[in-house]
C-alpha cells in the first residue's frame, strides 16, 4: 500500500508538496485569517480539509499530464508515473484521485464562486495535456492555461473559502502568485527547450524562441520581486492593530525581505547585471533562490503561523505539518539553507 501511495501521490519526490500553489503561497491564507480574526478550531479543520483537496487536485493534474505524455516522455527518456502501467490502470488511478479530490471539495461547494472556479480548474487541468485540445502545445495559450490552473485558480479558491478581504489585497496577491507561477512554468519550458525542439512540441518557449523566452522569464522574476514588498506593506498597514509583540514579529518578517531585496539590487548593480539571477538553479543557495522560494514559501508562512499560534495554540498542528513538509526536522536541510550559510560566513 505504501509503495502504491508513494508511486502515484509521491510523484517526483513528492512534488504535490513542493510545487503546489497553496503550499507555495500559504502566507496568503494566514494573512486572510489574521485580517478577518478567523483563528477558531473550525477554521483549522477547514484548512486541513482544503490542504487534502489541494494535494489530491495537484496529484490529478500531474497524473493526467503523465498519462498524456507517456510516449513523449519515453522519447525524452524522462520519468513517467505510468511507464510500467497499462492505459486502463492509468485511467483508473487518475479517476480515483479525482473522485477523492471531489469528495474533499464537497465541504466548500457553497462558498462564493468555488464551484465555478473548480469547473474551470478541471477543464484546464484536464485538457492542458489531453487531446484533442492539448493546450500545452498551443504556445501562449498553453502557458497561460498552466499558470491559471496550477497557481491562479487555487489562490482564488483560498479567497473564496477563507475570505472575504478587501479587493486590493486580492488583486495584489493574485498578481504576485500569477507572476511567480509564470516564472516557474516558463523556466520549466526553457529547461525542456532542447527536448521539445527535437520532438516538435510546440510549447510557448519553442514558439517564442530561447532568447525571448529568457527575457520574458527575467521580466516575470523582477515583477514578482517588486509585487511581494507591496503585498507585505499592505499586510503591515492592515495588521497594525495586532498586539505590540505580534506586530513586532510581523514587521521583523517584512524587514527581512526588504533587506534581501535591496541587497540583491546592490549585487546586480555591482556586477553590472552579469549576475545569474535565476532562482531555479538547483546548485544555487543564494539571495535570488531565497527571495523566490525560501522566504515566501518557508519563512513567511512559518512566521505568520507562529503569530497565529499565539492567538490559538491549536494552530501548532499546522505549524508542525509545515515543518514536516519542508523537512525542517533535518539539520542537513537547514545547513544547506541560504540563511544558515549567511550566519556561518558571518
Amino acid at each position: 500500500m505504501l509503495k502504491t501511495i508513494n508511486k502515484y501521490l509521491g510523484w517526483r519526490n513528492w512534488a504535490v508538496f513542493q510545487y503546489n500553489s497553496i503550499f507555495e503561497n500559504l502566507f496568503i491564507l494566514f494573512t486572510i485569517l489574521l485580517l478577518n480574526s478567523r483563528t477558531s478550531f473550525s477554521v483549522l479543520i477547514d484548512i486541513l480539509i482544503f490542504a487534502l483537496f489541494s494535494i489530491l487536485s495537484t496529484s490529478y493534474g500531474y497524473l493526467i499530464n503523465d498519462f498524456s505524455d507517456r510516449d513523449l516522455d519515453a522519447q525524452h527518456q524522462k520519468a513517467n508515473t505510468f511507464s510500467d502501467d497499462s492505459a486502463m490502470q492509468a485511467v483508473l488511478v487518475t479517476g480515483l484521485i479525482f473522485a477523492l479530490s471531489a469528495a474533499a471539495a464537497v465541504r466548500f461547494i457553497d462558498k462564493p464562486f468555488f464551484a465555478g472556479l473548480w469547473v474551470v480548474w478541471f477543464f484546464l487541468s484536464t485538457f492542458y495535456s489531453l487531446p484533442p485540445l492539448r493546450l500545452k502545445e498551443r504556445g501562449k495559450t498553453g502557458l497561460l492555461a498552466a499558470v491559471t490552473a496550477q497557481r491562479f485558480i487555487p489562490i482564488l479558491m483560498v479567497f473564496s473559502i477563507f475570505g472575504p478581504v478587501a479587493t486590493g489585497f486580492v488583486v495584489l496577491s493574485a498578481a504576485y502568485v500569477f507572476f511567480r507561477g509564470l516564472s516557474s512554468d516558463l523556466n520549466h519550458q526553457l529547461e525542456d527547450y532542447t527536448n521539445d525542439m527535437q520532438t516538435d512540441t510546440q510549447t510557448f518557449a519553442v514558439k517564442t524562441g530561447l532568447q525571448r523566452g529568457q527575457n520574458i522569464l527575467r521580466f516575470s522574476l523582477e515583477t514578482e520581486k517588486l509585487l511581494l514588498p507591496v503585498v507585505l506593506i499592505y499586510i503591515l498597514v492592515n495588521l497594525r492593530n495586532l498586539q505590540a509583540y505580534l506586530l513586532a514579529l510581523t514587521v521583523g518578517l517584512a524587514l527581512l525581505y526588504f533587506a534581501g531585496y535591496f541587497y540583491s539590487l546592490f549585487k546586480i548593480v555591482a556586477t553590472k547585471n552579469k549576475l545569474d539571477v535565476n532562482p531555479f538553479n538547483p546548485e544555487q543557495r543564494n539571495m535570488f533562490q531565497f527571495m523566490h522560494h525560501s522566504y515566501p514559501s518557508v519563512l513567511l508562512p512559518l512566521g505568520l503561523n507562529v503569530i497565529i499560534c499565539f492567538i490559538n495554540p491549536w494552530f501548532l498542528v499546522v505549524l508542525g505539518l509545515q515543518m514536516w513538509m519542508r523537512e525542517l526536522y533535518s539539520f542537513q536541510i537547514i545547513k544547506q539553507s541560504f540563511i544558515f550559510n549567511i550566519f556561518k560566513r558571518g
